[in-house]
């Protein structure tokens, strides 16, 4: 894959732009979702952000460029360029701790270490408190007419991963520990921009609340120490040994339960927000899986769950055309060759799930929302990847997938949610709905209707 192994060094097509690259990517920021289709139906599988003979970013779509950025990870690697953390801090340990970050033979034992924790058998422990606290929620809603739907998600996961993390029973703990973590995560971006620590400056709160944290887990972990009945992911990670004995130390256990937090609570959320908001906007698809639920209903569980077809086509196509992560990037790190054309060293290169999930020779009609497709269609994991693909595949996504049937099973047996009229729906990079999902809620009555709503999910759905 040199670029100097007689690949020929051709411009890669893309737009020309006043403020070159940097005007490019402002525009992708500012409309990430739409500018990508933009250059994938204008410039083809590969597009360059600024011409000339070494561009700084490139993107890439379809499923064979996804596999080599995916499967070369010696080629393409996990960049931290953009995180200005200073590692050396109780902050930066935390959340350089991360599996998403490491490369390598470290990446391969510390998976292989935590994956215990994700294995089937520990995901069926993980549903009962999935259960509960949904149906605690459901309660909470019991005397409300309107709600917006993806802080009630957010708070659902998040209370379900502080739960499943830590086994914290204790609610005021759950929620304290959740708040820490919540705090944290909000001032990572204000910290990489400017990390300067100065009383009130966000860097200083955010140590601070490092600090807090890191003691609390920590004296957690010894508690997980002396408990050997213990079924949460921090008591599995504690225990997770290698062949020759080797185990997480505390930092790696603090880093790995903070990055998991933040990886499984907002990703989550997002992709249960859309789901309902899909289903609230079909009828005809929401009729049909509360006839299929209505089989199991007095017999809710996992197992049964895990058996409906439609429930699971339904969960699929919410990832398929509004995944939770929108683009993925990689950095080259070294000259290589990528859809015939020689790429630099140090290159952003973005791949995108939305593009790839969108293609017609893939997928019919391919901007509907039409869960039986996958009563009939198989893809391979660089042809449908909403939780990534390769060595670094999302490595909760069983649990996420569970969480998401549990969670949906539940709330839509007791409740009819309809979208507030003409209401603005966008979502944004991270696909989180920019201006909220505002739902009045109603006891289940089957009085499906379609509503219209404005924003730029009519650009993205045929509904």
């Amino acid at each position: 894959m040199d670029a100097n192994n007689g690949i020929p060094v051709t411009q890669i097509p893309g737009p020309r732009s006043v403020g070159g690259w940097r005007m490019n990517m402002f525009h992708f920021f500012r409309s990430p979702l739409m500018f990508q289709r933009w250059l994938y139906h204008t410039y083809g599988n590969l597009v360059a952000m600024g011409q000339g003979d070494r561009p700084t970013q490139v993107f890439a779509f379809g499923p064979e460029l996804n596999r080599q950025i995916l499967t070369n990870p010696e080629f393409f690697e996990i960049s931290t360029a953009l995180v200005r953390m200073p590692k050396d801090t109780v902050m930066g340990r935390m959340f350089f701790n991360n599996l998403s970050l490491m490369k390598g033979e470290k990446h391969k034992q510390h998976r292989r270490l935590m994956q215990p924790a994700f294995h089937h058998e520990q995901v069926l422990q993980y549903s009962k408190d999935m259960f509960r606290l949904t149906k605690q929620l459901s309660d909470e809603w019991q005397d409300k007419a309107e709600i917006d739907l993806n802080l009630e998600m957010k708070k659902l996961t998040q209370r379900i991963a502080v739960k499943t993390l830590f086994g914290l029973y204790n609610e005021e703990e759950l929620n304290r520990i959740g708040t820490f973590i919540t705090q944290m995560t909000k001032s990572i971006l204000l910290v990489s921009l400017a990390p300067f620590n100065f009383p009130y400056t966000p860097y200083h709160r955010a140590l601070r609340n490092a600090e807090q944290l890191n003691t609390h887990i920590r004296s957690m972990i010894e508690q997980k120490r002396l408990e050997r009945n213990a079924t949460d992911v921090l008591a599995s990670l504690v225990k997770a040994h290698d062949e020759d004995g080797t185990t997480l130390t505390d930092e790696e256990l603090i880093g790995h339960t903070f990055n998991l937090f933040i990886a499984s609570h907002e990703t989550t959320a997002n992709a249960l927000t859309w789901t309902i908001f899909l289903l609230s906007q079909h009828p005809d698809i929401l009729y049909n899986l509360l006839e299929e639920l209505k089989e199991i209903e007095n017999e809710l569980s996992l197992d049964k769950l895990s058996k409906l077809p439609l429930l699971e086509g339904v969960v699929k196509e919410s990832l398929r055309l509004l995944p939770p992560a929108s683009v993925g990037v990689r950095i080259t790190a070294s000259s290589c060759e990528l859809g015939g054309f020689s790429v630099p060293e140090k290159t952003n290169v973005f791949f995108s799930q939305l593009i790839t999930h969108r293609m017609p020779e893939l997928y019919d009609e391919p901007n509907r929302f039409i869960p039986e497709r996958w009563s009939t269609i198989k893809r391979t994991p660089f042809e449908y990847l909403p939780f990534s693909a390769g060595p670094h595949m999302c490595i909760g996504w069983g649990f996420a997938m569970q969480e998401m049937k549990i969670v949906l099973a539940v709330l839509l047996m007791r409740y009819r949610f309809s979208v507030v009229h003409h209401a603005k729906i966008s979502p944004n990079l991270m696909m989180r709905p920019v201006s909220g999902m505002p739902m009045r809620i109603f006891p289940q009555d089957w009085k499906f209707e379609r509503v219209p709503v404005r924003g730029t999910i009519n650009q993205l759905i045929d509904f």
